[in-house]
């Protein structure tokens, strides 16, 4: 099974991280209007992949700033696109 899911972020959109100490798992979670994502482990699944989804999850939102950083350098006056040709 597949499936495909779009989060479209904005200004009312938070990010939400619960911490449990050693107790239990940490749960992580985007809410938006009308919307969240919730990324949890389930004891089915190792520690060690979900550490490893962690790491790359974190890679790749660090990846995210900077192409966006990147995409915001390029705006200019208030302009919504980048100066740049298609």
């Amino acid at each position: 099974m597949t499936a495909t899911m779009s989060f479209y972020a904005d200004a009312a959109t938070n990010v939400h991280l619960s911490q449990y100490g050693t107790r239990r798992t940490p749960i992580l979670t985007l809410n938006g209007d009308g919307h969240s994502l919730t990324v949890s482990v389930f004891d089915r699944v190792p520690i060690a992949d979900h550490l490893a989804f962690a790491r790359d999850l974190a890679a790749a939102c660090t990846d995210y700033v900077k192409a966006l950083e990147t995409y915001a350098a390029a705006l200019t006056g208030g302009d919504q696109e980048p100066d740049e040709e298609r």
